[in-house]
């Protein structure tokens, strides 16, 4: 599902029952991010491009995949778990968060800046944007912040309403 069609009061719930660890994200911003994440390594003549691991687009496509099965049941407004790796999910988040922090000090440098708005480059800006939505929505309430170490097991993936 594209970004654009998704209403924004959508939150996708991670539980970990294991670890006690409870996150709520926006899944408006989730598929920004991979969106972003694949102009970033797809599109010819991009000024700031990005090699993201096969395992990373994989990880947040899964889980993208699971939250558009909870949308796509009978009741979308009842909750549907389903399960996915939290190793994978935390190893993903782990990667765009270190391309994340590249493309801030890329910015920072001389001309960088100027040059990506002369090209209206938007993938940069909203990869940004996209990440630092969902690392707000992750460290809310004292919750985890990258570096993710040590997330192991399953977690139930649930769609909600009302954000």
């Amino acid at each position: 599902m594209d970004a654009r069609d998704i209403h924004p009061k959508w939150v996708v719930r991670l539980e970990v029952q294991q670890q006690e660890l409870y996150l709520w994200l926006g899944w408006t911003p989730l598929a920004e991010l991979m969106e972003a994440m694949t102009e970033l390594s797809t599109t010819p003549n991009t000024f700031v491009r990005f090699t993201f691991s096969e395992s990373t687009f994989e990880s947040l496509g899964e889980l993208l995949a699971r939250v558009e099965d909870c949308h796509a049941t009978p009741e979308p407004y009842q909750p549907h778990p389903r399960r996915i790796s939290m190793e994978r999910l935390a190893s993903a988040a782990n990667e765009i968060h270190q391309h994340v922090q590249l493309l801030q000090n890329k910015l920072v440098e001389p001309g960088v800046a100027h040059a990506l708005s002369i090209q209206k480059e938007v993938a940069p800006r909203t990869f940004l944007d996209a990440w630092a939505t969902i690392h707000r929505q992750l460290s809310s309430g004292g919750g985890p912040r990258p570096p993710f170490l040590g997330c192991t097991g399953q977690a139930d993936v649930t769609l909600e309403w009302g954000w």
